[in-house]
């Protein structure tokens, strides 16, 4: 997908625990099929290079030989740094100020069901083990929530000391060290979503008895993991805040894999599993065992935080099917997750995009990365697509107040309100990319 590269400054911020990093953008056509020496489209290389420089990378644009025959490459790069060059200061990021946290498994998009060979496999069926990582950061991406990667081996109260909510994308192969990080963080106030197998392995790939985070899952594993299955669902069996904007609907689609687990104590069930059942010939199209006590979610109030769990690949199969009820149902959790306080920033308005915010040298920066392209998920970008018009709610940090908001992309300044240390004002258009500086 097209922000592949902004993914990419997220992992290596998440590696360097902050520090600097300066990322190789090739600007030959690099896909299925590779070209090193033909260029890429303009608009693809200039939202490769803002993605790069929004995510907090320093961008070293290149190209492979000295007498290139396609110079289309030049101009777009040119173009950009010059625009980079005059704006530099608002790159010098002190810190980001997103407060959720995803945690990057990076145990399991190495180990999961590897058993030494490149082709994974779980019960006969192929996948992808980045595709947890992926359905929850495309979810994120609808939904634009702002958010940080933390890496699996960064994984500590410090590093989580930030964030009001961790987000697990099925990090099946977990230390008892880092579960123990996971449950003090938990118990100190800080909110969970995790889903399918996490915390079902150790390091080194041996199933445990149960969920090592089971006391905080609240369900212990009941058997083996089930599926690929389709034609199956989620009952709705009493209301919750999660699932409140799901309308003239008692069911929703079930992940294609679960575990499946038991109630701990006795929590009471939201979600339960209507088992698959045929989907051809029509007349064979009816659910064999309507009702389970099974739970296809857990959502928990503890005395200072709150969890959500999924049994199932929800994020995995909502990236692969593409089913905007699982989607959303993932997005609903984290704005459970958070509770009342609104969020750092808000941006309504139509459009696929992608945002960071930082604390800089000179003030605070907003970037709005435009993804509203049919080539969002295939490459090449052809073109750019305007949004636009974009209402923006900004919470400022403690103290803090400004006296300019500026859209440096296309040199204007915005008319902003400032409230009780609440920003508002509205971005007009957003061609390729825009960073509002507020000063």
């Amino acid at each position: 997908p097209i922000w592949g590269e902004a993914q990419q400054g997220r992992v290596a911020r998440a590696v360097m625990g902050g520090g600097a990093v300066t990322n190789v953008l090739g600007a030959y056509s690099n896909s299925s099929t590779l070209w090193r020496h033909s260029a890429k489209p303009d608009a693809e290389n200039t939202l490769w290079t803002a993605q790069c420089a929004a995510s907090g990378m320093v961008p070293w644009y290149h190209w492979l030989g000295g007498s290139p025959l396609d110079n289309r490459w030049r101009k777009p790069g040119r173009d950009f740094f010059q625009w980079l060059a005059a704006n530099e200061p608002h790159f010098r990021n002190r810190r980001s100020l997103a407060d959720v946290a995803v945690l990057y498994p990076q145990s399991t998009i190495s180990f999961y069901h590897s058993e030494g060979k490149e082709e994974r496999q779980l019960n006969g069926a192929p996948i992808d083990s980045a595709d947890y990582l992926e359905g929850l950061y495309y979810s994120l991406l609808e939904s634009r929530t702002l958010f940080d990667l933390v890496h699996q081996g960064n994984l500590s109260l410090e590093t989580l000391k930030p964030y009001r909510a961790l987000l697990i994308p099925n990090a099946a192969l977990l230390r008892d060290s880092e579960c123990e990080v996971i449950r003090r963080y938990v118990n100190s106030g800080g909110s969970l979503l995790a889903t399918f197998e996490t915390s079902r392995y150790n390091e080194w790939g041996e199933t445990r008895g149960d969920f090592a985070l089971a006391d905080l899952f609240g369900v212990h594993v009941a058997g083996d993991v089930a599926g690929p299955a389709v034609n199956s669902y989620m009952r709705m069996d009493r209301s919750h805040p999660i699932l409140e904007s799901f309308k003239d609907t008692q069911i929703l689609p079930a992940p294609e894999f679960r575990v499946p687990v038991s109630y701990l104590g006795s929590e009471a069930t939201h979600l339960s599993l209507v088992p698959p059942y045929p989907t051809f010939p029509p007349e064979m199209v009816y659910p064999r065992i309507p009702n389970t006590e099974e739970p296809t979610a857990v959502f928990r109030e503890l005395p200072s935080s709150r969890v959500v769990y999924f049994p199932g690949d929800i994020e995995r199969t909502a990236w692969r099917s593409g089913n905007p009820d699982l989607s959303q149902l993932i997005s609903n959790s984290v704005r459970w997750l958070l509770g009342d306080r609104p969020p750092v920033t808000s941006v309504e308005g139509d459009g696929l995009v992608e945002l960071f915010a930082w604390e800089t040298e000179p003030g605070l920066a907003l970037h709005i990365l435009n993804y509203t392209n049919p080539n969002a998920t295939r490459p090449f970008i052809r073109k750019f697509y305007p949004i636009g018009p974009l209402h923006v709610t900004f919470q400022l940090p403690a103290e803090r107040s400004i006296t300019s908001a500026r859209a440096l992309r296309s040199g204007t300044s915005l008319p902003f309100r400032q409230h009780a240390g609440v920003v508002q004002f509205d971005v007009p258009i957003v061609r390729d990319y825009e960073l509002i500086a507020l000063t």
